[in-house]
């Protein structure tokens, strides 16, 4: 009885804000009649068209099963406050969770049809404010309870929505003694991670983790639900490898599995002062890595953590010599052999907070030696000083080599990312920051920084266009970085499946095709 009256008065404050704002706001009797084609019955006479509001009047009748929160709803502050940062966790007019793709059909009509802004929500880990969040003007679809896993007879395929995050997926893989290229930090939510591209902890092995995908199932803007794989609608599934959201809303992933899970790993620290030897050495290692390993460097003003990973049951492997001379400041995780799935649920997991603002953004350089890497580290340390107090920054110099690129060219037809075969970083600069501090201040030098980094690499000759979508910053420009010849061709695609270009016109904040072109 009281959620009954909780969603009463839920409505009544919805056709409130209806009613005030119904003057601005064009009636179109065209949308009544494709409403009603829906089987979507309205509250009386013309539908309103381009209203936050009315239009979540409208979907609370037509999810009444599965609500539809809005300010007034006990959850709704819950589901907003999931977005990672806070300068994300915007209010919108109301939020849906659809259960299946057959809801998210009908939504995406219903949002086209009344021409209604939304933002698409998975995990809610990207820090851009806009992009997986929404204000007042729109609706956010939250896909959290689209979270079905499944896995293949021969565990050679798993089924994950979009709502999943990695934590989940690894743990109902382990008594399958498999497991698929996920995030490094489990809480992370997998739709976003997966088109973004997705570096996994093994992704020099494996390559990235849109490059393991052999189905997708999408939700397009006329509501129709389509499978793309390589011979099912085979332009579409290309254009996913790479191309986002401009397609519509996937609703499910077809993930091959591998059985790499048994690994070495060890976790150390480093100080400042030994970090430019560790730049040094990883630089060297880049150069000549072992396909089977992995190292990653995230550093901070105080210190650097190094991960050293190995597939396989061995001892200290060779590979990791270049780092051995090297004074460790502290260790972590000893040595240790054991399963990858424990280590991503322990790991993956640590010392993680949502709390206070995320802020950064991404370049890629070409590796030849240490020099540059060194001397990005020394601008970077200069810049870091100069935030104000309580203001984190840092930098993480994620390595890649042939190999990588390699495998996304070889499987499951390849991807659009336009990569070089080269040992190269991708950097990820970015900031956390309490609330309390200026915003403007912090991003301003973050940008500050990631410009001068990017004009040093390109008058040097080091300089690649590539921007990894999993960290580009908001003004950012992904797209372009794969090429002119790719990002036609996702243009092409967007055309083709979304005519009317609801997903450029409606959706909220992305990284559009119509505006990168």
């Amino acid at each position: 009885m009281a959620r009954s009256l909780s969603m009463i008065v839920s409505f009544i404050g919805i056709l409130a804000t209806v009613t005030a704002t119904a003057a601005s706001n064009p009636t179109r009797p065209s949308a009544a009649a494709a409403l009603s084609s829906l089987g979507v019955s309205l509250p009386g006479g013309d539908a309103l068209v381009g209203n936050a509001g009315y239009t979540c009047s409208i979907l609370t009748r037509v999810f009444s099963k599965n609500e539809t929160f809005t300010e007034t709803s006990p959850y709704y502050d819950v589901l907003v406050d999931e977005a990672w940062s806070q300068n994300c966790r915007l209010n919108a007019s109301c939020v849906v969770t659809p259960d299946s793709a057959h809801e998210v059909s009908r939504l995406l009509q219903i949002l086209g049809i009344l021409k209604t802004k939304f933002a698409i929500r998975s995990g809610g880990h990207n820090i851009n404010p806009g992009f997986s969040s929404i204000g007042h003007d729109g609706v956010l679809i939250a896909l959290e309870k689209l979270n079905t896993i499944s896995i293949s007879e021969d565990r050679g395929t798993v089924t994950v929505g979009p709502g999943n995050r990695w934590e989940s997926v690894y743990r109902y893989l382990q008594p399958y003694n498999v497991t698929v290229l996920g995030g490094r930090e489990a809480v992370v939510g997998v739709g976003g991670y997966i088109l973004g591209g997705g570096l996994s902890t093994f992704y020099n092995t494996h390559g990235l983790a849109i490059d393991s995908v052999t189905r997708f199932q999408v939700v397009l803007p006329n509501g129709d639900i389509v499978n793309a794989t390589p011979t099912d609608h085979a332009d579409l599934y290309k254009g996913l490898k790479g191309g986002l959201n401009n397609f519509g809303i996937v609703t499910e992933y077809d993930l091959a599995t591998n059985t790499g899970i048994d690994v070495y790993y060890e976790i150390n620290t480093y100080t400042v002062a030994n970090t430019p030897a560790v730049l040094a050495a990883y630089a060297t290692y880049l150069l000549d890595a072992d396909t089977n390993s992995n190292v990653e460097i995230q550093t901070n003003p105080n210190y650097t953590l190094v991960f050293y990973g190995y597939l396989g049951h061995v001892s200290t492997p060779a590979a990791f010599d270049p780092f051995s001379d090297i004074p460790v400041a502290s260790t972590l995780y000893p040595p240790t052999n054991g399963s990858l799935s424990e280590l991503l649920l322990t790991i993956g997991s640590a010392g993680l907070s949502s709390e206070g603002v995320s802020y950064g953004g991404t370049f890629t350089f070409r590796v030849t030696g240490p020099t540059f890497l060194q001397d990005t580290y020394s601008t970077y340390l200069q810049a870091a000083a100069s935030l104000p107090s309580g203001a984190v920054l840092s930098y993480v110099p994620q390595g890649i080599i042939p190999n990588l690129v390699n495998q996304g060219n070889s499987q499951n037809e390849g991807n659009l990312l336009g990569l070089e075969a080269t040992p190269q970083l991708w950097v990820n600069i970015f900031a956390q920051f309490p609330v309390n501090i200026s915003q403007s201040v912090v991003t301003g030098r973050v940008d500050s920084l990631l410009a001068s980094l990017t004009s040093s690499a390109k008058s040097q000759g080091l300089l690649l266009p590539y921007i990894f979508v999993n960290d580009a910053g908001p003004n950012q420009k992904p797209l372009q970085s794969f090429g002119e010849k790719n990002l036609k061709y996702i243009s092409t695609v967007a055309k083709r499946y979304d005519p009317k270009g609801i997903m450029q016109k409606l959706q909220n904040q992305a990284y559009f095709v119509s505006k990168e072109l």
